[in-house]
């Protein structure tokens, strides 16, 4: 399957009026909006819904969302047309929609700059019970085990962690830096469908990339790096090294 890469130029005020009418924003103000970008695409694109995808917000000029795709612009746009809530479309302003097709593989040794916004976190179950599995930040799964005065270096284990993604899925990571790191509250439906905030790390890493296995990164490109993928993480932006 191709892939694409999408751009949109969202109306912030209108997304924000569009989530408040669904209850789909957090009572505070600390919303990271990746649960209503979420449901916002979901809303306009059904099936159709792109991800891996990031918000990128400037002050200075129009927030975009940027997104991965299997389907190109004019498909998403027939979409759109024909089955999409209005206000979410209006939303969205797909008058200013873009696309462009991805390459289909990049060769093995081709060496690529990148960054990314991903949530460092692995999976968990609790005393060997498969049943129970948990979402744990990354570093505190790596020091659960060590002792307080152990010097753990946290930008140091997101890296490890982000290094085995990319080991997995075809690349080698030749320069990894840790630009940015907080804790962020994020918005997720439970197993009862209410919605409950979830509180953890949020990491922007950038640097140089070694393809090593081309079809296995154009999986890992497609599919995104890491959880909460179809929340506005996980998403690769490539750039010349």
């Amino acid at each position: 399957m191709s892939l694409h890469m999408l751009k949109l130029e969202p109306e912030m005020a209108r997304v924000a009026r569009w989530a408040r009418d669904r209850g789909l924003l957090a009572p505070r103000g600390d919303d990271d909006f990746g649960y209503v970008l979420h449901a916002l695409l979901a809303a306009a694109f059904g099936t159709l819904a792109p991800k891996p995808f990031v918000l990128q917000q400037d002050p200075a000029r129009p927030a975009v969302l940027l997104a991965y795709s299997g389907h190109d612009a004019a498909a998403l746009h027939a979409h759109l047309a024909a089955f999409a809530e209005p206000d979410a479309a209006e939303a969205l302003r797909p008058e200013r929609m873009a696309g462009k097709a991805m390459p289909e593989r990049f060769a093995a040794g081709t060496r690529l700059g990148f960054t990314l916004r991903a949530r460092p976190v692995v999976r968990t179950d609790r005393d060997g019970n498969r049943k129970r599995v948990r979402e744990v930040d990354a570093f505190l799964a790596a020091v659960a085990d060590l002792p307080p005065d152990a010097g753990a270096d946290r930008g140091a284990i997101y890296r490890d962690w982000l290094a085995r993604h990319f080991a997995a899925g075809g690349a080698v990571a030749e320069r990894l830096a840790v630009d940015a790191f907080r804790l962020s509250e994020t918005r997720r439906r439970g197993r009862a469908r209410a919605l409950r905030a979830q509180r953890g790390p949020d990491a922007s890493f950038s640097g140089v990339l070694r393809v090593t296995g081309p079809e296995a990164f154009a999986a890992l490109l497609a599919r995104g790096v890491g959880r909460h993928r179809a929340f506005g993480y996980g998403m690769l932006l490539l750039r010349p090294a």
